[in-house]
């Protein structure tokens, strides 16, 4: 009998007989694998507790005396109700599915003619092989899914006993007693056996920490970015908590991959800005602190309002001026001490020259437009953390948590430049309100409007602020900056989004301390070496054309998988990103390289998936394997005719 047959037996005896043998069996199962949870689970129940009478099954408060599920004249209705819950979750009105914003739509291959190239004709084959309008999936294979609430468990243990396999699988339960409850009914060992490997993720009372949710959706960047079930059985404050940080995470999760075409425009201009002999631009080389405040400055719309006090107090602190936030700084009569850049395509040149860059030192990131460099009176180089050009030939001085804006690529060169950190404009977010940049910026005037996929944050003071997945990550880099980098000091002078490790200040609540600035400026310019020797531990006389050969080999035997259903597919896209994760960080020039695009073409490949009529893909999956060995062989193909323009 299953467990289901076994509950409505109405049989006492048998039932009792199950529960206490699998609650025993969840014991010794969390004594080997969780020792904290199982001395939690010892202990007595405080509020909830199982009960089991002639009714049948339901859960009681033991403090007032109310029933979790209603009790009828047919009995307590924990079963039948927990039974409807674990019909057909992905069509369950119970369920919410959530897509991130994504669907398979086709690409621009104007600005990505190989990875859009290849994403576009998976669509073309969608439609050969009798793809459907809707998302099709097995009854026994569920993708990610994250449970908010436990409320006994029964559910679940229902789903796990049809057979069903979770892709990955994220449950939080805030409450000790019902999820000791739970234990009387989920077989735990079992659910873990039918979920993949590392990806059943379960949090009680507290989600211990945001890192370990960035890891759920991380390790399975791809296959975790798009559909994702969600089912929330009752509120909380942890619970709802809980709720939105995993929510924040699964969207900035689909941010930041970036692509082959871009991280080429990288290449061509690393190579230009930095291959010449000698090295034209000094290269930032092991940096050190300067005992000064370093105020770095983005043109979030909060910038309006600090404008002021960067003016009275310029002398004070040395001025990082990031992207576009020139504009408004030069507009209200404030020189910046340097211009950070980090943009690879032309218009920035523009840009510079109409704010304008004049006389103000630029440190631009190695991928900079090569223009943009050679406009500035005074120009310096830093290696960008997160794009493969960037650790060309291993630089001992990588700045990270560079990305996805410039405003991070100032921040991260502040903590390591600084021995305090002032953000003045750096937002994070959407101010409600404003607009999203402050005026008299490039972007000219602007309305407060916001993406379909914005989420209310915390605010850094009592403005009510909105972030979305890119913004959110650029929250994430700046807190990862912070506790990587330590600087003595970092204060938040902005009104946009809280960014954890920062402290919110109001300009009054400081005061400054007399600096040498020019000796400090002086400092930082020492730092800078255009001696390669100094800056570089290796060589590569062919620019990584072997390795990223042999790279590409390895993913084409990776894709030579025989792949018959969509679990199997789903299988095979983690297996890549893996691969893609570990060759970036052992040998990053090649793995990131590629990274980005292999990531769309995966994505998208699995979306089209999702839209067979049924389970069987083999014939699908035959044809569009070879779509992405001809993109491989694209990417390589225009790799090594650049490396063979470029000297050695």
């Amino acid at each position: 009998m299953t467990f289901l047959e076994i509950l409505k037996s109405n049989n006492h005896a048998t039932i009792e007989l199950e529960i206490s043998k699998r609650f025993a069996k969840n014991m010794e199962y969390f004594h080997q694998t969780s020792p904290r949870l199982f001395d939690a689970l010892k202990e007595p129940p405080s509020q909830y507790n199982l009960l089991f009478d002639t009714q049948g099954l339901n859960i009681i408060n033991i403090k007032n005396q109310q029933l979790t599920f209603p009790c009828t004249h047919e009995g307590h209705q924990m079963v039948a109700i927990c039974e409807d819950i674990a019909q057909s979750p992905i069509s369950n009105p119970r369920w919410k599915i959530h897509t991130n914003h994504i669907y398979l739509d086709k690409m621009d291959t104007a600005k990505l003619p190989i990875t859009g190239a290849a994403c576009n004709q998976f669509i073309d084959l969608l439609y050969q092989h009798g793809g459907i309008k809707e998302y099709y999936l097995s009854r026994s294979f569920l993708p990610s899914t994250t449970i908010f609430g436990l409320l006994g468990g029964l559910f679940l243990e229902f789903i796990r006993e049809r057979g069903v396999f979770f892709h990955s699988l994220l449950l939080f339960e805030e409450d000790i007693d019902m999820f000791r409850i739970s234990c009387y009914f989920v077989d735990y060992e079992e659910l873990f056996a039918s979920t993949s490997p590392k990806s059943c993720y379960i949090f009680v009372k507290d989600l211990v920490d945001r890192f370990f949710i960035r890891n759920f959706f991380a390790q399975k960047k791809i296959t975790n970015n798009f559909l994702r079930l969600e089912l929330k059985l009752y509120a909380g404050k942890k619970i709802d908590r809980a709720q939105q940080v995993i929510a924040e995470e699964y969207a900035s999760n689909s941010r930041g991959w970036g692509s082959f075409e871009d991280e080429m425009i990288g290449v061509k201009n690393t190579f230009k800005n930095i291959l010449s002999t000698p090295i034209k631009y000094p290269i930032l080389n092991l940096p050190k602190r300067v005992n000064v405040p370093i105020c770095v400055i983005g043109n979030g719309a909060s910038l309006d309002g600090l404008l002021p006090f960067i003016k009275s107090n310029q002398d004070k602190m040395i001025l990082f001026s990031c992207g576009t936030a020139l504009g408004p700084l030069r507009a209200y009569g404030i020189r910046p001490d340097f211009q950070i850049e980090i943009e690879r395509i032309d218009y920035l040149v523009d840009v510079l020259k109409n704010a304008p860059l004049g006389d103000v030192t630029l440190i631009g990131g190695n991928m900079i437009h090569p223009e943009a460099l050679s406009l500035a009176k005074e120009a310096y180089v830093f290696m960008r953390g997160g794009s493969a050009s960037s650790y060309l030939y291993s630089p001992k001085s990588v700045i990270e948590y560079s990305a996805p804006f410039v405003g991070n690529a100032g921040f991260a060169l502040a903590c390591q430049l600084g021995s305090e950190v002032l953000i003045c404009g750096l937002d994070c977010g959407y101010i409600e309100g404003l607009g999203k940049h402050a005026s008299e910026s490039f972007y000219g005037k602007e309305s407060f409007k916001l993406p379909s996929d914005a989420v209310l944050v915390r605010g850094n003071f009592d403005k009510v602020v909105y972030s979305d997945s890119i913004f959110l990550l650029s929250s994430q880099q700046i807190t990862q900056a912070i506790k990587t980098f330590e600087p003595k000091m970092v204060l938040n002078l902005s009104e946009g989004a809280y960014i954890q490790g920062a402290r919110p200040t109001h300009t009054a609540e400081f005061e400054f301390v007399k600096i040498n600035k020019k000796k400090a400026i002086k400092q930082i310019k020492s730092y800078f070496t255009k001696n390669p020797k100094e800056i570089f531990k290796d060589t590569s006389p062919d620019l990584y054309t072997s390795e990223l050969s042999a790279f590409k080999d390895e993913l084409i035997g990776l894709f030579m998988t025989t792949i018959k259903t969509k679990k199997e597919l789903f299988a095979l896209i983690d297996k890549v990103n893996t691969l893609c994760a570990k060759k970036s960080f052992a040998l990053p020039f090649v793995g990131i390289l590629l990274e980005g695009s292999l990531a769309h073409i995966s994505q998208s490949l699995m979306i089209a998936s999702l839209h067979l009529p049924n389970d069987t893909i083999g014939a699908f999956y035959k044809d569009a394997k070879l779509v992405v060995w001809e993109a491989l062989d694209k990417m390589m193909f225009q790799y090594r005719l650049q490396a063979l323009l470029e000297p050695a």
